[in-house]
């Protein structure tokens, strides 16, 4: 489910929350001699991702399949509508990444088939805020259920060390490469790709601020983790995952809306 996708990322918000206000910009990106690192500027990223087949939406397939053979039976089946099968298996992750404080919002699609042939569309929309002084507010975005937990001040951003993102040993066993750089949403990311020919974009520019450009263990479900930010995914054979970014920007406003408790919300787990 979506919120336990959402309560699991938690942890990875909480180890790169950063507790100093002081204000940030991209020209302050130098990490400090001890080794921690400096402000982070406000970032803001816009993906969707989908589990693929060969290449192929696999959530979407299966429902194809499962819809064909209603057919062929003589089923009078309740089909999905077009543009409701365009959005089968896929999710949608926004994330608003201040330096004291962050938001990410998440939906997912999936098919309900446990009526025969009565196919509907279900749609999870969870909402993770997640403040300086390590509080978390969950917001279910359709039942509009608020759970919240405190997790304590989160420690300071530590800066990762030059040699991160550099090809090891380890990449190398498990059959993993680097195929060079490339620019994505006007940024610069490295391309890894494994032995199945699936291929990532790592964001290379957030090493300062904990963002690792590690291919091997970027995605986190479909879509970046909180210590990367993957800026695509191009699927390879058999089972892998597709991502795209619609938007990125480092140093520029967020948007304030994105860390707002809606009023209409009713209290669910709570400290």
């Amino acid at each position: 489910m979506a919120v336990r996708h959402l309560l699991a990322a938690v942890s990875l918000l909480s180890l790169t929350a950063c507790s100093d206000k002081a204000p940030a910009s991209a020209a302050d990106s130098a990490a400090h001699d001890d080794g921690s690192a400096s402000p982070r500027p406000p970032i803001h990223y816009d993906q969707t991702g989908v589990l693929t087949v060969e290449g192929q939406p696999q959530e979407e397939q299966t429902y194809r399949t499962l819809l064909e053979n209603c057919q062929k039976a003589g089923v009078t089946a309740h089909a999905l509508s077009d543009s409701e099968v365009a959005k089968i298996g896929r999710m949608h992750l926004e994330a608003w990444i201040a330096p004291d404080k962050q938001s990410r919002h998440e939906e997912q699609w999936h098919v309900d088939a446990s009526k025969p042939c009565e196919f509907s569309l279900i749609h999870q929309d969870q909402t993770l805020i997640v403040d300086a002084n390590g509080r978390s507010t969950a917001i279910d975005g359709i039942t509009h259920q608020v759970d919240v937990q405190e997790l304590g001040k989160p420690n300071p951003i530590v800066a990762l060390p030059a040699s991160d993102g550099e090809m090891t040993d380890g990449h190398r066993k498990l059959g993993w490469s680097k195929q060079g750089t490339a620019t994505a949403n006007e940024a610069q990311c490295a391309v890894w790709q494994d032995s199945s020919g699936f291929q990532v974009c790592m964001w290379t520019g957030g090493r300062q601020w904990g963002y690792t450009s590690d291919g091997m263990t970027a995605l986190y479900n479909g879509v970046s983790p909180g210590d990367a930010i993957v800026l695509w995914a191009h699927p390879g054979q058999g089972t892998s995952w597709k991502l795209d970014t619609r938007e990125f920007s480092v140093g520029k406003a967020l948007d304030r809306r994105a860390f707002a408790i809606p009023e209409h919300t009713t209290n669910g787990t709570s400290p």
